[in-house]
């Protein structure tokens, strides 16, 4: 009877302690990072040279390898690229009503929002620019499916140039700049509606920014599940919303099995505060993690 007794005790204890491992809470990261989500815009900076010094800096100080870069104007992107190319990944905005960024600076006004297919190939075949987006078709308030779209689309494919676009129903009405985007249509930034293109430009390589967010979460991993060349990022989620929530709709692609195309970003919110949100999250596996702030992003962007 001792026996059993002291079996059972030794076994309470064996759970009790693995449950005590499962729970612990992580080391502090580490680790280099990627960064695929960040906007570089006249209205945060007044020059190139300040702007680009300034997203420089922080990369450093956080141990930030590479950002992908998000640009609206065609004289800062021209000139953002080179002088840093280990470093960045760049790309344009678009597109923008009546030639309008979403903080209402300029976006390709010389072509109503959209930039030039012509110059937008060059700008690719000089290297300047090594990915698209954030593309805006839900401020536009079009279908990612939209005719107008569909040339950038082949660009991309033909270049092996991967593609951002903004996959959430937000920002809701009272969190843009006044005068933005009278034609806002979140139903837009359903992934799903991304189906046909995929369909259609099968080497195609997109990254769902915000990861679908709240409303369209199980339709980003419907999507990624369907599609493997589609990946997500979590930023707005990972910073802003409830800690709870984002641990709730990281399980959702962890247990959907899409650890391996989970990546980071930080949508210009402090990158140390989502570090220590992500060190509390008590699902995640040292190795997931590694993943999520870089692995996952060196394979998506076939970086060295």
């Amino acid at each position: 009877m001792n026996n059993l007794l002291s079996i059972k005790i030794a076994l309470l204890w064996f759970f009790l302690l693995w449950q005590t491992a499962l729970l612990a809470k992580l080391p502090s990261y580490t680790g280099p990072i990627i960064d695929t989500h960040i906007h570089a815009s006249p209205e945060v900076s007044e020059t190139i040279l300040t702007a680009k010094s300034q997203i420089l800096a922080q990369m450093d100080r956080q141990n930030v390898v590479m950002s992908v870069v998000s640009i609206p104007v065609a004289s800062f992107l021209s000139d953002w690229q080179p002088t840093a190319k280990h470093k960045l990944l760049v790309g344009p905005s678009f597109p923008c009503t009546d030639g309008k960024y979403p903080r209402m600076n300029p976006c390709f006004a010389a072509n109503n929002g959209w930039p030039d297919l012509q110059w937008l190939e060059d700008e690719i075949k000089q290297g300047r620019v090594t990915v698209f987006g954030e593309l805006l078709y839900v401020y536009y308030g079009i279908s990612p499916a939209d005719e107008r779209l569909l040339p950038y689309y082949q660009l991309a494919e033909k270049y092996s140039i991967p593609i951002a676009v903004h996959a959430a129903h937000g920002p809701p009405k009272r969190g843009r700049v006044e005068g933005c985007c009278p034609d806002f249509n979140q139903a837009m930034g359903n992934p799903l509606l991304l189906k046909p293109v995929l369909l259609k430009f099968p080497k195609l390589k997109i990254w769902l920014l915000h990861g679908g967010e709240i409303d369209f979460h199980q339709q980003a991993i419907e999507l990624m599940l369907k599609f493997e060349t589609v990946y997500a990022e979590m930023s707005i989620v990972n910073s802003i919303m409830p800690q709870a929530l984002h641990q709730k709709m990281l399980k959702g692609f962890l247990d959907s099995g899409l650890e391996d195309r989970i990546m980071f970003g930080s949508d210009n919110m402090p990158i140390d505060r989502i570090l220590e949100r992500m060190d509390e999250i008590n699902i995640l596996t040292a190795k997931q993690r590694q993943k999520i702030l870089y692995d996952n992003a060196v394979k998506f962007f076939e970086l060295n």
